[in-house]
């Protein structure tokens, strides 16, 4: 079962006082365990992680195949820079994303509202509401939205880590899969917070992390511009998770190996072949994610520096084909 879309929707509130007012995600970005790419039809196989749910997907500009949304169940304190102390209480969205049958992304996602009552309600009143968490205490916003960006230790708080990446190694480990790829590479992490009004403009900044392997994105919009935000997100880990690679992975290896008098030329091709296609910045969405794009690429020149990639595997390509053999 599937449906030709991948747009999610905003969390309902039933009253002002029940908006969200921020949103935090994960989002966890790496190659699929397998050696050839996915078709549509065995990507929507491996996607069906809930049976009898239905699996998104579009085909064009890039393939993309989204999972049905798991709900985990949280009550967590909350960890608040400078001053402050807060507990969450509610549910965590979370879902996989195959893009092109290649690069697999673990994403969770939830929104934080202020709590209707000072002590914990049942189960199923925070069940009403899937992918928020109520928040008992009263801190200041943006003391909490930086204390989710800069947590080193997540699994004492809001654990949207172990999350994204329980949805990433249930799909790896699903036995329709080799468990071979065509090329080693690391995967790439984006931590992202959203303050949420109604009268916010859409805007995006990257926040310096001092964690390896991690890209911390700080964002604003209107409490029904969080599906938006959260598809930005993960187009920004896609594109992030790609430039690293190109540049750190397959091109630093290539000039190792050319150094070393060994032959780069498969790591070169699947560059060119596999990954330089997925570069397709979202700005074809809509405005708004048009602008958040936009944003990015004024400040970083993202783009740029991977054309400039490119251009050097393409090098490096021509370089290994016409390298004289090597005389013992």
């Amino acid at each position: 079962m599937s449906q030709s879309t991948t747009e999610r929707a905003a969390p309902t509130a039933t009253s002002d006082d029940q908006r969200p007012t921020l949103a935090f995600g994960e989002v966890r970005t790496c190659l699929i365990q397998n050696l050839s790419t996915l078709n549509t039809s065995a990507t929507e196989v491996l996607m069906q992680l809930t049976p009898g749910s239905p699996v998104s997907k579009v085909e064009r500009p890039i393939r993309r195949v989204v999972s049905p949304e798991q709900v985990t169940g949280v009550d967590c304190k909350l960890r608040v820079a400078r001053e402050g102390k807060a507990r969450a209480i509610g549910t965590v969205l979370s879902h996989a994303v195959v893009t092109n049958g290649r690069v697999l992304q673990g994403s969770a996602h939830v929104a934080l509202a202020a709590a209707t009552s000072s002590e914990r309600r049942e189960w199923r009143h925070y069940l009403r509401r899937q992918g928020v968490v109520e928040v008992i205490g009263s801190p200041n916003p943006n003391n909490v939205l930086d204390g989710f960006l800069s947590d080193t230790t997540p699994a004492q708080g809001m654990d949207l880590t172990s999350i994204s990446d329980r949805i990433i190694d249930s799909v790896q480990q699903s036995p329709k899969l080799d468990y071979h790829t065509a090329l080693r590479a690391g995967t790439a992490v984006v931590r992202w917070g959203a303050t949420l009004h109604p009268d916010n403009v859409p805007t995006v900044g990257i926040v310096k992390s001092d964690v390896a392997n991690l890209h911390a994105v700080r964002l604003q919009g209107r409490p029904d511009d969080l599906p938006m935000l959260l598809r930005f997100c993960e187009e920004f880990a896609l594109h992030e998770w790609l430039l690293t690679t190109v540049k750190d992975v397959i091109v630093a290896r290539a000039e190792m190996d050319i150094e070393r008098d060994r032959d780069p030329l498969d790591s070169l091709l699947f560059a060119l072949n596999q990954l330089v296609p997925l570069w397709m910045p979202p700005t074809y969405l809509s405005e708004r994610m048009k602008a958040l794009w936009e944003g990015v690429e004024n400040r970083t020149h993202y783009t740029n520096v991977f054309d400039r990639q490119v251009a050097r595997v393409r090098d490096l390509r021509d370089q290994v084909k016409i390298r004289p053999p090597r005389r013992f």
